[in-house]
């Protein structure tokens, strides 16, 4: 009897090991939507590891790149967010979304990074 039990156990944890595992495009996909649901309540820390282990399985999917770089400007880090906009609208080409999100961020870094110069020229002035 006892044999029996553990054999059924055995083959319950093979089942469900089998059943888990998913494709890289299913965990990438499922690893986006968690990033998105956190992104929607301002948990953009959160969101950009969802976007960042999402693109681990994906490899260079634009779509993500773009999430990663809208997560890194949510949170401040203003040349990542640079560098991942880039890599992404180099990735996409003609992707509109992701042309719009890069021209509305490279206006404002621009004007962000000129402000910071000359609050930097001013206090280097005696």
């Amino acid at each position: 009897m006892r044999a029996r039990l553990h054999l059924v156990a055995v083959a319950a944890l093979v089942l469900a090991s089998c059943a888990s595992s998913s494709s890289p495009g299913a965990l990438a996909h499922q690893a986006m939507k968690e990033g998105v649901r956190a992104a929607a309540k301002g948990y953009w820390q959160e969101a950009l590891f969802r976007f960042q282990q999402a693109g681990e399985d994906a490899g260079d999917d634009p779509e993500i790149i773009n999430n990663v770089a809208v997560a890194e400007e949510a949170l401040g880090r203003w040349e990542a967010a640079l560098a991942s906009y880039k890599h992404a609208l180099q990735l996409a080409g003609g992707n509109a979304t992701i042309k719009r999100n890069y021209a509305r961020f490279a206006e404002f870094y621009t004007s962000y990074a000129r402000g910071a110069k000359i609050n930097k020229d001013d206090d280097a002035k005696p």
